[in-house]
């Protein structure tokens, strides 16, 4: 008998070396939230060469009306950041983007629009004037066609951004940062 217990208590203990958690549960990815990194911008003004410059900053994903649904922040975007020429652009905020999962943890977004209104930015002295955003509003008052495309793997994510100003400049926008 006291065998039999002995056996009972050893399949008892050998049992409990045999559960598992499941993989789902830390794998996760969450493609929200706020990545830090470089902007690489190239400003192409019509007959002129283009000019690139680069400078550290942070975009903004923000999660929208279901897990497949975000908006895109791009706070206080200046042109040629700390030079004599610098341009401050303002916030360029894009709604109702698609995320596609392309596999666990990566994802591709892409977005076209027509019709872009650029708010003035709020950045520390910059007067509220000294914005383009809303002046770009008055000279084309459809809007401004911008292109947005990207890629989130894990925890770091890569935005393409092309804004056309026609008969004035394009502004190519490369981004990669992480979260």
């Amino acid at each position: 008998m006291k065998r039999n217990l002995v056996y009972l208590l050893m399949l008892v203990c050998s049992v409990t070396l045999f559960t598992g958690c499941s993989d789902d549960d830390d794998d996760k990815v969450n493609p929200f939230g706020t990545y830090a990194g470089t902007l690489d911008v190239v400003l192409t003004t019509l007959g002129d060469e283009p000019i690139p410059f680069q400078s550290s900053e942070s975009v903004q994903l923000i999660k929208g009306s279901s897990d497949t649904n975000f908006s895109f922040l791009l706070k206080n975007l200046i042109l040629n950041p700390g030079a004599d020429g610098a341009m401050p652009i303002g916030h360029i905020n894009i709604d109702n983007i698609d995320l596609v999962l392309v596999k666990d943890g990566e994802y591709t977004f892409t977005k076209k629009i027509s019709n872009l209104t650029i708010a003035a930015g709020d950045k520390a002295g910059i007067d509220k004037d000294g914005w383009m955003g809303p002046t770009l509003g008055v000279l084309y008052p459809a809007g401004i066609p911008v292109e947005l495309e990207g890629t989130i793997k894990g925890n770091k994510v890569t935005v393409n951004l092309k804004i056309v100003l026609e008969d004035m400049m394009d502004i190519a926008v490369k981004f990669a940062g992480t979260k």
